[in-house]
């Protein structure tokens, strides 16, 4: 879909919707064109949310005026990951908490925004800590390291981030807010359960040819992990993480 309205037009329909930060100046557009790489795109502006209902109204603003959107971290990928002519959405400066933390289970639930390193700090007093070292720690976030199905130097031993994230909530192109985890043996109502039919149906149809392609080694970190949708209780979070924010966007 082409987009209807202009820069100006579209950061003036932001601010009405959102109560985070518009910014479409030319110096924060300069700042958001470049991350750890070498590329460099400069983005139609930047959006900085406060909270989920911010990112719903963002995406579904975005999907009605045809704008692209790259969700945005710590800016610690070296490969243009968050890079695009897109409207940005930067959670790294609000969507930072840690909303729980269950000692007992050794699980936490975060925001995307969450530095690893930071997430650490927070966890040090339970006598946990997130496994999955990048060596980037001070500045990546979770949702970004969730993304790019991170792994670090340890992974071999504590796995990559697909082996250590139990749940997404993300919002889809759609706008609408679902959460991915491990499904039920019963069918799952509403949006969730129309994605899950239809996964399943797509493994279903392609087994073969997934375990034909899917590389036998240690640590994959390249492409959907559709290899997941054939395991006894498949868990739809494994399929988001690595998926480069295509899926959808963590809030």
């Amino acid at each position: 879909m082409a987009r209807q309205i202009g820069d100006s037009a579209l950061a003036a329909r932001l601010g009405e919707v959102m109560r985070g930060e518009v910014l479409f100046d030319a110096f924060t557009r300069g700042r958001y064109s470049t991350d750890a790489s070498i590329y460099q795109i400069e983005p139609i502006g930047v959006a900085l949310p406060k909270d989920t209902d911010d990112v719903i109204a963002a995406i579904a603003l975005a999907r009605h005026e045809g704008v692209p959107v790259i969700a945005r971290g710590g800016g610690s990928s070296q490969n243009g990951q968050p890079l695009g002519r897109a409207l940005i959405l930067d959670t790294s400066r609000h969507m930072t908490g840690v909303l729980d933390v269950d000692a007992a289970a050794g699980t936490a639930t975060v925001q995307p925004g969450i530095v690893l390193d930071e997430l650490n700090r927070q966890l040090l007093p339970t006598g946990w800590h997130f496994p999955v070292d990048v060596s980037t720690s001070a500045h990546a976030t979770l949702g970004g390291m969730t993304g790019n199905n991170s792994a670090g130097t340890r992974s071999i031993k504590y796995g990559l981030m697909v082996h250590n994230v139990l749940e997404v909530e993300a919002v889809l192109a759609d706008a609408t807010r679902v959460v991915f985890g491990e499904l039920p043996p019963y069918p799952s109502p509403g949006r969730l359960g129309e994605l899950a039919a239809a996964l399943r149906a797509l493994h279903a149809d392609n087994a073969d040819e997934i375990a034909r392609r899917t590389p036998q080694v240690m640590r994959r970190v390249g492409g959907y992990n559709l290899e997941a949708l054939g395991e006894p209780r498949p868990n739809l979070a494994r399929l988001m993480v690595g998926s480069e924010g295509t899926l959808g966007s963590r809030p």
